[in-house]
């Protein structure tokens, strides 16, 4: 057993249990009647700082630690002629295995400090720092990583709950919004495609298909409106919460796509009509078989128009209304069909958003003014950081 690594189980820290493998090897024994240099001699043949004294019937009776020895050395007026040899003379030449990146991952310093466990702890750094690696600082790193994951789990945990939640109210609140449930089975029945642009053909790949598409489209789209809300956003006039959300739910209803398969390259422009064909076929489903108020099908008849592009008697308003809704609408097709990930925040009649997408041309950060109706676009990388991210 003498010197053989011993593995341990699960530990408990306070009220945190770890599990871990700690390997160690045997402080070796010595008698006590045995000599200083017996003493040395072991210590430099074991590589160990410390003995464990014991007594002659091998019972441990206390340790005894390199310090002592060298205190005993400097007091004995005999080891004069040592004391005066140079330094020099007895030290070790830093060798590669020597040096540590300190401000490296734990792993590789973990892994480090691993393959030198039968020699002293000894490290330099690139910069000429040099120390002893703490293993006790190497636990409390560990155990600290272990608590920051922990955290991040529980959070990650609650948010799905979170959205889990919001998705199950979601598809409650889009039952119950309709008298006629052939809606929400309308909505599921449209797909959405994933595609690549090849600039070079002018044509798209479609690399997926996603079933329900438009529904989870429009479930996008009041997600990021409760976000919104969240803020404040209604408290805004010319915001109507109703109007939106039936805005949203409607808006896509009578859009036809064509029957397309991954691999398939076709050219867009021909393969998928002008989205404005659908709004007003959306628009004339809203008013014509739901009743439902001009101001919806106003939203929706236009929601593909800019906003030079809409008819003198579109009613002004509407205008703060149909320019979140548009940036909604787009917002939510990156979220379901690119994998996007957005943040919005409201600040008075603003609305921010940082858009980081999987294809790189659509990363964005938009300042929308709903009641000017001015836009600021920037790069991502000069918005700055922070908020939490929204994904698909």
């Amino acid at each position: 057993m003498r010197g053989r690594p011993v593995e341990l189980g699960l530990f408990a820290v306070g009220d945190l249990e770890v599990e871990a493998k700690l390997r160690y090897s045997e402080v070796p024994n010595i008698k006590a009647e045995a000599s200083i240099e017996e003493a040395v001699e072991a210590m430099i043949t074991r590589q160990s700082f410390v003995l464990q004294v014991a007594d002659e019937k091998g019972e441990p009776v206390g340790w005894l630690s390199t310090l002592d020895i060298l205190r005993a050395f400097m007091e004995d007026p005999g080891s004069a002629e040592v004391k005066g040899r140079s330094v020099g003379e007895f030290m070790r030449s830093i060798t590669g295995e020597d040096y540590l990146n300190v401000a490296g991952e734990l792993s590789d310093i973990c892994l480090w400090a691993e393959e030198r466990r039968d020699r002293i702890p000894y490290f330099t750094t690139a910069g000429g720092t040099a120390g002893i690696l703490s293993a006790h600082g190497l636990l409390r790193e560990a155990l600290k990583e272990r608590d920051r994951e922990r955290e991040l789990r529980r959070e990650a945990e609650a948010r799905c709950e979170r959205l889990g939640r919001m998705q199950q109210e979601m598809e409650k609140a889009l039952a119950n919004l309709f008298a006629d449930p052939k809606v929400v089975a309308q909505l599921k029945s449209i797909v959405e495609y994933q595609d690549e642009y090849d600039p070079a053909t002018g044509k798209v790949k479609i690399t997926g298909v996603i079933e329900e598409g438009v529904y989870r489209h429009v479930v996008n789209i009041l997600r990021l409106l409760t976000e919104l809300w969240e803020q404040g956003l209604m408290e805004l006039a010319g915001m109507h919460q109703e109007t939106l959300v039936k805005a949203a739910i409607f808006h896509d209803l009578g859009k036809v796509q064509p029957h397309l398969a991954v691999g398939d390259m076709v050219d867009p422009k021909e393969a998928f009509e002008p989205g404005k064909f659908h709004a007003f076929r959306s628009a004339s489903l809203a008013e014509q078989v739901y009743n439902l108020p001009e101001s919806v099908v106003f939203l929706i008849k236009y929601h593909h128009h800019e906003e030079e592009e809409l008819p003198p008697y579109f009613p002004s308003g509407l205008l703060p209304m149909h320019r979140l809704f548009r940036l909604l609408d787009g917002l939510s097709a990156g979220l379901t069909r690119r994998g996007s990930r957005v943040n919005l925040t409201v600040k008075g009649t603003v609305v921010q958003v940082r858009e980081e997408s999987t294809h790189p041309a659509y990363d964005r950060y938009l300042e929308l003014d709903l009641c000017s109706g001015k836009v600021e676009v920037k790069p991502l990388e000069e918005s700055g950081g922070g908020g939490v991210w929204r994904t698909g």
